[in-house]
């Protein structure tokens, strides 16, 4: 099996910096400081070098050379001086200049002499506070020894400028346990629905978590987000923001330059953060460079050495810990990608997962410890999952309550952002050291423990309802990803190729008793911020499921009038209607549908609009992952719906998110075609 830093290598290193020859062009080319730039640069080298975590900045939130005082990390004390600033600048908007204050005179000074009313009236509810990152900025600079030079390591095998290795002192300090609240997550902070793109995220394996392996998936997707993109200032903003974001950016103010970007655009969620990220960049590369200067001598960590084995079967983690003689506490620490039911026992380290462990705390060659391992110990499949399936009137609480377990132990095991938006007809992961899942387990007549030399266990699934006296055996059923994504009456066909089969969900025991049709449960206390996040989810995906202002979107990939109709609580015939469809006249994905928001806002549309693409993508992630890619040239009788579905088995919506630019109308014999090439995943 190929390793995954081998793997990513080697999927784009001939791929996209082939036609762009980055390597080719000095930093000053690559990484442009635009002097419309310099304010907000020398702010965030402000924030970086003047003020810790204790203290900040308030300031104005577009013209960042306007700082207009420095206070504590104190809520009343940033309200109090937030407070008066708004009345001085409503003073001052009305052209008030002699008999200031000295408040006043000071929040004058902080703006360029001449300032108009008009711009200080804008100014009022721009008012901003800014915490301080120096004390963070020397931890993470003390930190980033134990990485840098892998990280650095990695940008000249790719051929990529080295300054990339700095980008961890925006995303997290390079702390590689950091968790954002949009639970974003390690020293790169991934998404989950991006990162599981790149490396290996579900309940078992979190490479997230593991900042040598997620270095390759970082630079991965910034690779990518270049040759989308083609400049270094918006592939790094498209990092925060999103290569569709961006993308959508670029054709909205007409301009390919981040400075005219960050002035102009105005997209929803290109809030400060996003417009922002670029300068930060800037700002650590000159605080890094100033480091001594600016902190004296540090001592930065040293980078661990470690011995690396590829596993060849299943182990249960105490037995390794004790065959390699380290506690499981150390090969925790070396293997930060395992979860934590790994840890609890729920989960055996799973066949084909590459062991590291400092040299210095074993005796002896690793291989020859791990190939020590006696064959009873070793598994040929890994311990089921124990699953619940949400139904009507269900929270986290309950099922927490039912299984006698805790709402926070349900959010970690499942990965959940948001433990009060569940679905019915979700599928939630439950702790294996319940009651009523030991019961159940024990129930099971196959065996759970099997030597690498036995046949797997023919599959049983477990169903529970709240009447049951007792679990009750019944067959092995296998849901497709095709049944899942069943069209309903009305839909019509879209010119894409036929729903895409994907093999079996893994092993697991079910404990369930609802239909998995039933609508979603909505728990949304703030639709925008939702909508925002689901954006967020879709980072890595260049595809636009925005609406226009005109009121129109571009069909994608995947759905279907019927989808629309249910998103919008219209009839399919209505949008039919409204854009002079015939009955039989197909979608035509690329083109434009215009939609009727009269019942449901926008806002709530496109959440779910993303939604539905957000569950679709993860089922696919989940069974599948990318392994290469092909550089596809199309044949003559060849087409894009078979080029996809039959030639490559992948479907239509991930072979455009490698191809942004492909028109599906006009392809033409002997054109280039990127194809994600794709392999099951079979060891969860």
């Amino acid at each position: 099996m190929r390793t995954i830093k081998y793997l990513h290598h080697l999927i784009w290193s001939f791929t996209l910096f082939a036609a762009f020859s980055v390597h080719a062009q000095s930093s000053s080319d690559l990484l442009p400081r635009p002097a419309a730039l310099e304010p907000a640069i020398k702010f965030w080298t402000r924030v970086y070098t003047e003020v810790d975590t204790q203290s900040g900045f308030l300031h104005d939130a577009e013209n960042l050379s306007v700082v207009y005082r420095r206070v504590d990390y104190n809520r009343e004390q940033i309200e109090h001086y937030r407070g008066r600033i708004h009345e001085d600048l409503q003073v001052l908007a009305s052209g008030k200049r002699t008999g200031l204050t000295l408040h006043q005179q000071q929040v004058l000074d902080a703006w360029p002499e001449g300032v108009s009313n008009t711009t200080l009236a804008e100014a009022v509810n721009r008012v901003r506070f800014q915490l301080g990152q120096s004390d963070r900025f020397i931890e993470g600079l003390i930190r980033s020894g134990a990485y840098r030079e892998h990280i650095e390591r990695v940008t000249r095998e790719r051929g990529l400028p080295v300054e990339l290795a700095a980008l961890p002192h925006v995303e997290s300090s390079f702390h590689p346990g950091a968790y954002s609240h949009a639970a974003a997550a390690g020293m790169w902070q991934f998404m989950r629905a991006t990162g599981q793109r790149f490396m290996r995220i579900d309940n078992v394996v979190d490479e997230r978590m593991d900042p040598y392996t997620a270095t390759y998936a970082a630079m991965s997707l910034l690779e990518y987000n270049y040759g989308l993109l083609g400049k270094w200032p918006l592939a790094l903003t498209a990092y925060n923001h999103g290569a569709g974001g961006i993308a959508r950016a670029v054709r909205e103010t007409g301009s390919d330059n981040i400075e005219d970007i960050i002035a102009n655009y105005r997209g929803r969620a290109f809030g400060f953060a996003s417009r922002n990220f670029y300068p930060q960049f800037l700002a650590v590369l000159d605080v890094e460079r100033q480091a001594q200067a600016l902190f004296g001598v540090l001592h930065l960590d040293s980078a661990p050495q470690y011995e690396e084995y590829e596993l060849q079967a299943y182990i249960e983690a105490d037995v390794l810990a004790q065959r390699l003689g380290v506690t499981i506490e150390q090969l925790r620490f070396d293997n930060p990608a395992l979860r934590p039911v790994v840890w609890q026992g729920g989960k055996r380290i799973p066949r084909g997962y590459t062991l590291k462990i400092q040299r210095n705390s074993i005796n002896g060659d690793l291989a020859s410890l791990i190939e020590s391992v006696p064959d009873t110990q070793l598994y040929a499949y890994q311990t089921p999952d124990v699953n619940y399936v949400v139904q009507r009137g269900d929270s986290l609480s309950v099922i927490a309550r039912r299984f006698d377990t805790s709402v926070r132990e349900l959010v970690s095991l499942n990965q959940l952002r948001d433990q009060h938006r569940i679905s019915v007809g979700q599928t939630l992961l439950l702790p294996h050291d319940t009651d009523m899942v030991t019961r159940t387990l024990a129930s099971v007549d196959e065996p759970v423990d099997s030597p690498v030399d036995e046949p797997e266990p023919q599959l049983v699934a477990v169903s529970f309802s709240d009447t049951d006296e007792g679990p009750q055996l019944s067959d092995a059923a296998t849901v497709s990803v095709a049944a899942v994504e069943q069209s309903a009456a009305e839909m019509v066909a879209v010119t894409e190729p036929a729903p895409f089969y994907g093999p079996p969900e893994p092993p697991s025991l079910s404990i369930t008793g609802v239909d998995a049709d039933q609508p979603a449960i909505e728990v949304v206390e703030n639709v925008q911020v939702s909508n925002e996040l689901a954006e967020l989810d879709l980072a890595a995906d260049p595809s636009d499921y925005s609406v226009a202002a005109d009121g129109t979107i571009e069909i994608q990939a995947s759905e279907t009038l019927g989808h629309f109709a249910e998103w919008l609580d219209v009839r399919a015939q209505d949008l039919r209607r409204i854009n002079g469809m015939s009955f039989n006249q197909p979608l035509i994905v690329g083109n434009r549908l215009r939609l009727s928001l009269d019942q449901v806002s926008r806002d709530e549309f496109e959440l779910r609009r993303r939604q539905f693409h957000i569950a679709q993508q993860e089922r696919f992630f989940r069974n599948y992952r990318i392994q290469d890619l092909n550089q596809h040239q199309l044949a003559a009788n060849e087409t894009i719906d078979t080029l996809a579905r039959r030639r490559y088995s992948i479907p239509l919506w991930l072979l455009r998110q490698y191809n942004p630019d492909l028109d599906l109308g006009r392809v033409r014999v002997g054109q280039t075609i990127l194809v994600p090439i794709v392999e099951p995943v079979n060891d969860v």
